[in-house]
């Protein structure tokens, strides 16, 4: 029996890890069709199911024991109300038949389907998380266990096997619960690590590292243009100076807002590269569209002003420098270096408004020749 017990357990425990690890976004290969994914773990599980029936206990020639109940409980934490619904069916319709067609396995399989019917009507009412699943597990364990005392005649070998059973179960259910748990909290947290490690803490925009990983990308369609924004907040010290640095990262905050809400339309992609320095990757843009979204962002900046938690109300601009790929620059770092230059032409020359590198050229161009 002991065998027999932790055959079972192994079969439930790797295809519970399979009905949760390729269903997870955080993981490097999950299937596709996301709107197909209760139906595939409901299917999963109920495989398990026939695999954990075809190993079980055999307590009679029509009574066996095994951890179906436990797959069918846990495919609803992944799989919400369809999972559970999906494989009680399944797994109920074959057990009527799978040790002969009895008045036992006729019980026994159609109280499986209840069961799954049980627990799909209140997980889709209440939902289903690893903090709550015992209780479902509680009434289908209890539920099972009249059932194989009602099969046994409520005799005193149906309260050994009862045991036998109500300990096989609850083992194995807290047992695989506990580590799918843990596995949930350790993809948690290295698809935080990486979010931290991609995004800047203050803003959630993009950092430097990913604006790197985005350009590189980019450029290496050489015939695809883009346009590259540098901006910053004019005066951004006197504010931090006059208002101290929680108003100051307020207004970063809402800045950031403002960026994805006037790029948006462009597909532009915003960044935070430190301080009060931004940059706005506009796909597919030559240069007039790169200065008609740069004006865009420097008019949303300019025309309403900044309000603050405390009621404080800021009047906030920004200078912008413009470059443009491949014409300004078939590198990054030569494309930003323009951009740069071309912002604190904008700031030299009077702030709040938009600059491109190209209207520096033919300026110290005509001066040259003049």
């Amino acid at each position: 029996m002991f065998l027999e017990m932790a055959i079972n357990f192994c079969i439930l425990f790797t295809f519970s890890v399979l009905s949760y690890w390729p269903f997870q976004s955080r993981v490097r290969f999950h299937f596709p069709f996301p709107a197909l994914h209760p139906l595939l773990i409901g299917l999963i599980s109920a495989v398990a199911g026939l695999v954990l029936m075809h190993t079980a206990i055999a307590v009679s020639d029509s009574i066996i024991v095994d951890a179906r109940i436990v797959v069918i409980v846990l495919s609803g934490i992944f799989g919400g109300p369809i999972a559970p619904l999906v494989s009680g069916l399944i797994i109920g319709g074959v057990r009527i038949f799978i040790t002969g067609v009895t008045f036992d396995s006729i019980i026994a399989g159609t109280l499986t389907i209840f069961g799954g019917l049980v627990i799909s009507y209140f997980t889709k009412r209440k939902g289903m998380t690893f903090r709550n699943a015992r209780y479902y597990f509680y009434y289908y364990a209890v539920q099972t266990s009249l059932t194989l005392a009602f099969l046994m005649n409520f005799s005193w070998e149906s309260a050994t096997q009862v045991l036998y059973f109500m300990a096989f179960s609850f083992l194995s259910f807290f047992t695989v619960l506990f580590i799918l748990r843990e596995m949930d909290i350790h993809f948690k947290k290295v698809s935080m690590a990486e979010k931290l490690a991609e995004t800047d803490f203050l803003t959630g925009l993009y950092n430097n590292r990913m604006f790197q990983k985005i350009t590189e990308t980019i450029t290496a369609e050489k015939n695809t243009p883009f346009s590259l924004l540098l901006l910053d907040i004019d005066h951004f010290k006197k504010v931090n100076d006059t208002y101290g640095h929680p108003v100051g990262d307020e207004v970063l905050r809402e800045l950031a807002s403002r960026l994805r809400r006037a790029s948006h339309s462009y597909e532009g992609i915003v960044t935070r590269n430190g301080g009060e320095e931004f940059t706005v990757i506009v796909p597919n843009a030559e240069k007039e569209i790169g200065m008609e979204v740069a004006e865009i962002i420097r008019s949303a900046v300019e025309s309403t002003s900044f309000k603050m938690t405390d009621g404080l109300q800021l009047d906030i601009t920004v200078s912008v420098g413009v470059s443009t790929f491949p014409h300004n620059g078939n590198e990054i770092q030569k494309l930003f270096n323009q951009s740069d230059i071309a912002l604190y032409h904008a700031k030299d020359t009077g702030r709040n408004k938009v600059v491109h590198i190209d209207e520096i050229v033919k300026t110290t161009l005509k001066s040259v020749y003049n």
